[in-house]
């Protein structure tokens, strides 16, 4: 129901003219839409301080009207989240039901877009993907090197196909960067000319690397999960020592300090093949060999706090020592004559607490 307006029923005429008043800021407003926007957002910026002074004196003024507005926010958006969590739930379940559906009606959209605009949908299509790898890289790459290690074949084969219609073109790229890098390829030339030497002299054999068939590494997969994810009772592992002819000692469980300096060994043959065959942890170690050196002649600043709250701290207790502690009276000597009083039922001591 409209309220009565008297002025207007007395002055139809102001009423009309307030109509057009109104519909003239309309206008004004859908035709300068941006523009006023942008005069708000210039206002909101110059008087950016006077707008926090404003808000800040307000809520300390109607404190209980913005709890109410902050649980009516906080209420607005957990209702926004559960309806969220709800469409979502919905929509899977719609899809899982529909997907065949689902796929046929994209895969026809698709055709239609692509049959009334090919340029524009390949360009939007490449830019919503570019847009996805972006964001997905990481996972993106992670599948494929996964994918890979599964089936190299299908890589290598693409790369053979490319390479034989490329040929000229990736000599030629080759001799570029070869040109431009001659001394790093030198210097891995010879790293991996001393690796295999130093391989020979140790008596093993030279790397050499083969691939494996995707179902035989499977296979060996499984089998090694298998093996090393089973628990193997103590008695069980006995009768395997006796079995292989082994001594009494070798067949009972080894001694935690023979387990700590096999791991030791280990970790020092691992870092003694880390720095033979990575030649920047040479400078690394020097720089942190000086860093010591230097740390140990300059002592810290929370070194030096500490040692002077240790000498204070000695130096409290030297006079608690001094003010408490109970020393043991000096002894008399022994007195000629046997029927005197003993010196210890009367003692004198004018040290300890007594005192």
């Amino acid at each position: 129901m409209t309220p009565r307006n008297p002025d207007a029923e007395a002055d139809p005429g102001r009423e009309e003219h307030l109509q057009q008043e109104r519909e003239s800021r309309r206008r004004y407003r859908e035709t300068h839409a941006e523009q006023m926007r942008e005069y708000k957002r210039a206002w909101r910026q110059r008087n950016a301080a006077h707008i926090r002074e404003y808000r800040a004196a307000y809520d300390a003024e109607h404190p209980d009207e913005k709890c109410a507005e902050a649980r009516r926010y906080a209420e607005k958006k957990r209702q926004e989240r559960r309806r969220k969590q709800a469409r979502q739930a919905s929509s899977k379940k719609y899809y899982e039901a529909n997907k065949a559906k689902h796929h046929e009606y994209t895969r026809q959209w698709r055709l239609r877009k692509l049959a009334e605009d090919p340029d524009g949908y390949r360009a939007a299509r490449a830019v919503i993907q570019r847009r996805w790898y972006e964001k997905h890289r990481d996972e993106r790459n992670a599948k494929l090197r996964a994918e890979h290690r599964e089936n190299p074949e299908v890589k290598r084969a693409g790369a053979r196909a490319y390479y034989a219609a490329h040929a000229e073109e990736q000599k030629a790229k080759r001799r570029a960067y070869y040109a431009a890098n001659r001394e790093k390829v030198l210097a891995s030339n010879r790293a991996w000319k001393e690796r295999e030497k130093r391989r020979l002299d140790a008596g093993l054999p030279p790397r050499r690397l083969h691939t494996t068939p995707v179902d035989q590494r499977r296979a060996n997969t499984a089998a090694a999960d298998a093996f090393f994810a089973r628990q193997w009772p103590a008695e069980e592992v006995a009768a395997l020592r006796r079995r292989r002819g082994l001594s009494p000692e070798a067949v009972g469980p080894v001694p935690a300090e023979v387990v700590a300096r096999f791991e030791r060994d280990s970790q020092r043959a691992r870092i003694e093949h880390t720095l033979a065959t990575d030649f920047s942890y040479a400078d690394r170690s020097r720089t942190a060999e000086a860093r010591r050196h230097l740390a140990a002649q300059q002592p810290r600043g929370w070194q030096i706090r500490a040692a002077a709250e240790e000498a204070r701290m000695d130096a409290i207790g030297k006079q608690i020592n001094d003010r408490l502690r109970h020393r043991e009276p000096p002894r008399r000597p022994h007195h000629p004559d046997l029927t005197a009083p003993h010196p210890m039922l009367n003692p004198n001591n004018p040290m300890g607490m007594n005192r």
